[in-house]
C-alpha cells in the first residue's frame, strides 16, 4: 500500500537558488538559530546551487536568515531567488525575492 501522507508537515516550503556562478555549501554555515528554522536540504538536481527549506516561519524571517547566510559567504546580497510554496503544493509559487542580476 502506498503512503500518500506528506513527508513534511511544515506550513511552507522555500526554494533558495543562487544565481551567481559561485559554488558554495550554505548549509555548512548555518547558525543554531538558522538550523532551527526547519528542515534544510540541498537540491542536487538543480542546475544552479539550490536549497529547500521546510518551515513554519514567515517569509520575512526566512528572507532575513537567507540574507545573512549569503553575507557570511561573501556573495552579493541580491544574487538569489527565493520562492515560497504552501506546504506540499508546488503548483502556485510566490516569488519573494525577484531581483535578478541587478549589480
Amino acid at each position: 500500500m502506498i503512503n500518500s501522507n506528506p513527508v513534511h508537515d511544515q506550513k511552507y516550503c522555500y526554494f533558495i537558488e543562487l544565481t551567481g556562478d559561485r559554488q558554495t555549501e550554505l548549509l555548512s554555515a548555518l547558525t543554531p538559530a538558522e538550523a532551527a528554522l526547519g528542515d534544510w536540504e540541498r537540491v542536487y538536481a538543480a542546475k544552479l546551487p539550490t536549497w529547500r527549506l521546510w518551515t513554519d516561519a514567515n517569509a520575512d524571517t526566512v528572507r532575513y536568515a537567507v540574507t545573512h547566510l549569503i553575507a557570511r559567504h561573501g556573495l552579493p546580497q541580491n544574487d538569489y531567488w527565493l520562492i515560497q510554496y504552501e506546504g506540499d503544493n508546488h503548483r502556485h509559487p510566490k516569488m519573494l525575492h525577484p531581483q535578478f542580476h541587478t549589480r
